[in-house]
């Protein structure tokens, strides 16, 4: 028994365990062990069976520098469940040689915590250093690995910076652009003399920009009228977001140098000492500021169904299955790939939809930055329902965007879907009716076939007379009962002949009970059962209302029919919100909080009371 008793408590716990841990989070870096000046790949891997959303939160690096390198996002509807992934990749550079503990990475989700376990990185002595990163904040900037340099004429502005020790430049790869049309912004740095620190980095203020590091930081050297200078070169694609003539603020650089004001004849003199020991001199270098040029996406040949995109891209589109049954979910995935700002990518409009029940579209997007440019995809997931058997077409899926190349709107085009939809599953109650029948009928039972005996042993009582409210009562009850049986009657022939005024005395009763089973369910903290219940008390309320058949009308042509009847528009977006919070909870199911039922069927009760008040008014009207 205690052996009993302990399993059933573990697999308890067990259980419990399993529903609290919703989500994963780990972390993984490569290489483990590294030289000063190599790139450590730290990837933060987030998963779990519910619509992830945010960022993970990095513990204090200061043994490293740290750059974003991109993120990218997974969702997927399968056979009713949910799973998402997320992926953030960050690049990290030591500063210095020892062993070093990446602390836990956290991220917040539902009021709790999930962390992952703290990570060693070994880091051995190099002649290569660590490459700055690119994040608006000071930073130290050491040289890296060896690259190869490029043509000394193709470096802008190093002519009138020729014989200085150190200076730095800016410069961008095309002065005009459209809105949302990347700009390369290089920033270099120049150096021909011995540092006595790591130079302390800080980016250009880009307001009105949406910024992307372009990593890897480049290291070579040039030589500038005669003079060999080492290169440390950092670039960034900069997205403009608005249109007009807007600056790139300048960049500065903060270096430690040896002061030069300071000149010793004896070398073994105070001064020397004094020059030798001192911090040196601090130097703040700053690039020129660059204008630009941005030109607003033109109106002229603008399609009607413009996304806002801009850029090079591809489009593409599927179902997850072609064959499903009715009231089956399923997902609709679309996807737009190609080089630009993937992140601004706007969501293809979806054609009509006839035949099935759409629901919210979820996003998720992949980052690539190679070879100094942004690309990636950004993919649109739908969630949609078949609502009648037969064979379904989605129609074509239009995407316009813009080409900055060409200066010319661009229209992409994927064919139409096709959709095979078998008849929904039905419970079998021939079964269990019969069974219940038979379960009565046995379970009566015959006592006597005989004749009872006449008793004739009993005794005569005389009888009292009765008062006269009872003589009163006789006369009076027949003509009574005649009339209310006359009106039952006529109350039945009015409900049989007009089915649609029969539904509307049945709607209050039949929405109050389903609105009781919800709030059961509620209790039971049974979220699919719940919203179910809730979704059939306003669709059943308001079908009956308005004399439609209850399976045969969807929920957005119930919303336009209220319309019709002069419901409020907030009203019916509120209407709307929760018919897809209902559908969602129970085709997408995922853990509910307690407050959100009881506020989403508070919301029910108050759009029930409200919506019945309308169409009251609509029929004495």
């Amino acid at each position: 028994m205690r052996k009993i008793i302990g399993s059933i408590i573990l697999c308890a716990l067990t259980a419990s365990a399993a529903w609290a841990q919703e989500i994963s989070i780990s972390v993984a870096a490569n290489p483990q062990r590294a030289v000063v000046g190599q790139h450590i790949r730290l990837v933060v891997t987030i998963e779990g069976k519910v619509n992830l959303k945010g960022s993970p939160r990095l513990p204090n690096l200061p043994e490293f520098q740290v750059y974003e390198g991109g993120r990218s996002s997974n969702f997927s509807f399968v056979n009713g469940r949910i799973s998402s992934a997320l992926k953030f990749t960050y690049v990290l550079v030591p500063k210095g040689v020892g062993t070093f503990t990446i602390g836990p990475v956290q991220i917040d989700h539902a009021g709790r915590t999930y962390s992952t376990q703290p990570i060693k990185i070994q880091v051995g002595s190099s002649g290569q250093a660590v490459p700055p990163s690119g994040p608006a904040r000071s930073q130290a900037v050491q040289p890296g690995p060896r690259a190869k340099p490029p043509k000394t004429g193709t470096l802008p502005g190093t002519s009138r910076h020729a014989g200085k020790g150190a200076f730095v430049t800016t410069s961008v790869d095309r002065n005009r652009v459209y809105v949302n049309e990347p700009v390369i912004l290089t920033f270099r740095f120049f150096s021909r003399i011995r540092l006595l620190s790591q130079p302390q980095y800080q980016p250009p203020d880009t307001s009105g920009f949406w910024a992307e590091d372009l990593p890897p930081q480049r290291n070579y050297n040039v030589r500038i009228q005669g003079q060999e200078y080492q290169v440390i070169e950092i670039k960034t694609a900069l997205f403009p977001t608005t249109a007009g003539k807007l600056t790139i603020n300048p960049a500065s650089l903060v270096v430690q140098t040896r002061d030069f004001r300071r000149r010793s004849v004896d070398p073994f003199g105070d001064s020397f000492f004094q020059d030798f020991f001192s911090g040196g001199q601090q130097v703040k270098l700053s690039s020129e500021p660059i204008n630009l040029e941005v030109k607003p996406i033109p109106r002229e040949g603008r399609p009607k169904k413009f996304s806002g995109t801009v850029g090079q891209w591809s489009l593409s589109a599927k179902l997850d299955r072609k064959q499903a049954r009715v009231g089956e979910a399923l997902t609709l995935e679309t996807r737009i790939f190609g080089e630009g700002n993937v992140k601004s990518v706007g969501k293809p409009r979806l054609p009509a939809l006839k035949g099935f029940k759409v629901y919210e579209t979820v996003s998720s997007s992949e980052v690539q930055k190679q070879k100094g440019r942004v690309k990636g995809v950004k993919i649109y997931r739908t969630l949609i329902r078949p609502e009648v058997t037969g064979k379904l077409t989605i129609p074509p899926i239009i995407y316009n965007y813009f080409n900055p190349r060409k200066g010319s709107f661009e229209k992409l085009e994927v064919p139409s879907l096709s959709l095979e939809v078998l008849p929904g599953k039905q419970r079998a109650m021939t079964g269990r009716s019969q069974s219940a029948s038979e379960a009565v009928g046995s379970g009566v039972k015959v006592v006597a076939e005989d004749i009872r005996y006449l008793k004739t042993n009993f005794f005569l009582k005389p009888l009292r007379p009765w008062p006269a409210w009872v003589w009163i009562t006789g006369f009076l009850l027949p003509p009574i009962g005649l009339f209310a049986l006359g009106f039952w009657q006529r109350r039945q022939d009015q409900l049989a002949s007009d089915p649609r005024y029969a539904r509307r005395l049945r709607a209050d009763q039949s929405a109050r009970r389903a609105l009781h089973q919800a709030r059961t369910q509620r209790l039971r903290r049974d979220a699919k059962a719940f919203y179910a219940s809730l979704s059939q008390a306003l669709t059943w309320y308001l079908a009956d209302h308005m004399g439609v058949s209850r399976s045969g009308i969807t929920q957005r042509e119930i919303v336009q029919k209220l319309r019709t009847f002069g419901a409020e528009e907030d009203m019916m977006e509120q209407l709307s919100v929760l018919f897809d919070e209902c559908d969602f909870a129970r085709f997408a199911p995922s853990a509910r909080e307690a407050a959100e039922m009881e506020r989403h069927e508070q919301q029910a009760e108050e759009l029930l009371v409200k919506l019945g008040r309308i169409l009251s008014k609509e029929r004495k009207g």
